[in-house]
């Protein structure tokens, strides 16, 4: 998927700081979401043998362009423009297993 994002946004001409501005407003929108209220239809699930059940998204990552700029291209190196900030940190086969 994430070299899939890569290939799409040079086709498309998405540049990485566009990428950046994006996943920041998306986390920051996904946390205001989050202390509102918003996300209650979340059902915490409980995992055998862990102390506490998950309920919260816990993807969620804040932060800033500063942080966003010392990230290193995550899929086609050393020219990619996608990062681990601005993809997800989940993958389809993970969240298939849910």
């Amino acid at each position: 998927m994430g070299q899939s994002a890569d290939r799409l946004a040079a086709a498309f001409n998405v540049t990485r700081r566009e990428q950046d501005e994006y996943a920041i407003r998306s986390h920051l929108l996904a946390q205001q979401a989050t202390d509102k209220g918003y996300l209650d239809d979340i059902i915490p699930m409980h995992i055998p043998g862990a102390p506490d059940a998950i309920s919260r998204d816990n993807g969620i990552r804040v932060s800033t362009m500063e942080q966003m700029n010392k990230l290193k291209p995550a899929f086609i190196k050393p020219h990619g423009t996608v990062t681990a900030a601005s993809s997800s940190f989940l993958t389809d086969g993970a969240s298939a297993s849910l």
